[in-house]
C-alpha cells in the first residue's frame, strides 16, 4: 500500500465528536477513473483499503445479479433495454460507453472483496416482492463476506425477507424532504410540516413537527424492526434535525446506525459534513470520497489549532 493510500485508509475512517465515522465510496467511486459499479472500481477501493463501499445490484430475468445503476442500459452502457428482461449471457457483451470496462456481476464484487476489511453495501434495486429463489441468491452470493456486507433497499417487504444478511431500511418511499421536487408515484403528498408523507399525521394540523416525526420513526422502525441502519437522503436529515430531531440520536436508541446519501462535489462538503455528525450519521455515502476526507481533516485541524 502506497503512503498516499494509507493516509486515505485511515482518513475514510475519522472520529469527529468522539465517535468513529465512516465515508462510503458511492457506487464504488474513489478516483474516478473506472465507471461506477465496475468490477475495476471495485479492485481500486480495495487495493487503496477503503472502509466501505457501495454498489447497486439489479436482477436479470434468470435470477442473476448485476452491479448497475439504471434500470435500462442505454444511458451509460453500450446496450439497450431493460436488465429485468435481459439474460445474464447477453449482458456480458455490454460495456461502459466512456471506458469499455464490462459490467460486473454480485459474484465477481464478492470474490474481489473477499477477504479484506472493506465492507460491501449493497443497493438492492428491486421494489416489486423478492420471490424466495432471487432472496436465496442474494444471500448466497454475499455468503462468503459474512458479516462484512449489507444490503440497503427502499421496500421492507424485500428487506424482511433476507434472514442472513444484514439489512439497512432507506424510508424514501414513506417519508422524505425533497422541496422542489416534481410529483414522484411515492409519497404522493407533501403535509404540513414540508415533508412528503402520505401519512394522515402528516397533515394533522394539532400535531407538532417534533411530534409528528417522533410518531413517524417509531412507525417507520417498526417497519423493519431488525435492521442494523438506516440509510437516509441528507436533506431529509438536515431538515428533521432543523425542526429539533437528531435522526441518528434516535435511532441509536434502538441501535441502529445512521447512513447519509450522498455527498456530492457540489455541495459544502465540509458544513454538511458537521451537521451531519451532530445529527448522529456514522457513515456518509459519497461521490467525492477523496475531498470529503480531506475536507474531515481539515475541520478537526483547525478545531485542534482552536
Amino acid at each position: 500500500m502506497r503512503p498516499d493510500d494509507d493516509w486515505l485508509r485511515q482518513a475514510l475512517a475519522p472520529s469527529a465528536l468522539d465517535q468513529r465515522r465512516v465515508f462510503c465510496c458511492h457506487s464504488a467511486t474513489l478516483s474516478g477513473r473506472h465507471a461506477p459499479n465496475s468490477l475495476a472500481a471495485v479492485r481500486e477501493c480495495v487495493e487503496a483499503g477503503v472502509p466501505r463501499l457501495e454498489v447497486d445490484v439489479r436482477f436479470t430475468v434468470d435470477d442473476r445479479l448485476v452491479c448497475y445503476h439504471d434500470s435500462t442500459l442505454e444511458r451509460h452502457s453500450t446496450g439497450a433495454g431493460s436488465i429485468a428482461d435481459l439474460p445474464a449471457l447477453s449482458l456480458r457483451a455490454v460495456s461502459y460507453r466512456k471506458t469499455g470496462e464490462p459490467l460486473a456481476f454480485l459474484e465477481e464484487v464478492v470474490e474481489a472483496m473477499a477477504g479484506s476489511e472493506t465492507t460491501l453495501q449493497v443497493d438492492l434495486k428491486l421494489n416489486r416482492p423478492i420471490s424466495p429463489a432471487r432472496a436465496r441468491a442474494l444471500e448466497e452470493a454475499l455468503r462468503p463476506l459474512g458479516a462484512n456486507c449489507i444490503v440497503g433497499s427502499q421496500s421492507p417487504w424485500n428487506l424482511r425477507k433476507l434472514a442472513t444478511v444484514p439489512v439497512a431500511f432507506d424510508p424514501t418511499l414513506f417519508l422524505n424532504y425533497t422541496p422542489g421536487r416534481r410529483q414522484a408515484p411515492y409519497p404522493r403528498q407533501r403535509g404540513i410540516h414540508g415533508f412528503w408523507d402520505d401519512s394522515p399525521l402528516a397533515r394533522n394540523p394539532y400535531t407538532t413537527p417534533y411530534d409528528y416525526l417522533e410518531a413517524r420513526i417509531d412507525e417507520l422502525h417498526g417497519m423493519v424492526p431488525a435492521a442494523r441502519e438506516w440509510m437516509v437522503d441528507i436533506g431529509t436529515i438536515l431538515k428533521m434535525a432543523d425542526l429539533g430531531v437528531p435522526l441518528g440520536q434516535k435511532l441509536a436508541q434502538w441501535g441502529i446506525e445512521l447512513a447519509a446519501w450522498t455527498l456530492k462535489a457540489r455541495d459544502p462538503i465540509a458544513a454538511t459534513l458537521e451537521k451531519l455528525w451532530a445529527a448522529g450519521v456514522t457513515t456518509v455515502i459519497t461521490d467525492v470520497p477523496r475531498a470529503a476526507a480531506e475536507a474531515c481533516a481539515e475541520t478537526r485541524s483547525s478545531a485542534a489549532v482552536s
